[in-house]
């Protein structure tokens, strides 16, 4: 199923590249994760929080248009994610689906993960409103 969400953002796209690109294996950001290992630069094991099911993810960090591609292998979602930094926000374009006899549920499986991941980035980047009330 194919997803496309907008997030703005209020820091150089620099910036925040560099915070999506540093917390991309920490599981109290990305909640979806229950735990992350890596195998090396670009490809790493995690447990789901999908009935802990075990997912290969290969990442491709492509700085020159400040994206990264996560590709899903082996477990029970097959498919891609890409975050794209522009200039006052991150685009979320996703093209996912469950594997066998989890596919009638793709529909709901792949919104609440476009709902994680826009969690996720509310953590790393908290709206404006929140950012004057702390001041």
């Amino acid at each position: 199923m194919r997803l496309y969400y907008e997030f703005p953002i209020n820091e150089p796209p620099i910036d925040a590249y560099e915070k999506i690109i540093e917390s991309i294996d920490d599981v109290n950001i990305w909640r979806g994760h229950l735990q992350i290992r890596k195998i090396d630069q670009n490809e790493r094991e995690s447990v789901l929080a999908f009935r802990n099911k075990v997912q290969k993810e290969w990442i491709e960090i492509k700085k020159q248009d400040l994206s990264l591609v996560i590709r899903y292998g082996k477990g029970p979602l097959k498919g891609f994610q890409v975050f794209q930094v522009l200039q006052d926000r991150i685009i979320i374009a996703m093209n996912v689906r469950m594997r066998g006899l989890w596919y009638p549920f793709t529909s709901f499986a792949a919104a609440h993960i476009l709902e994680g991941e826009i969690a996720a980035l509310r953590r790393l980047f908290p709206p404006l409103m929140e950012q004057e009330n702390i001041k």
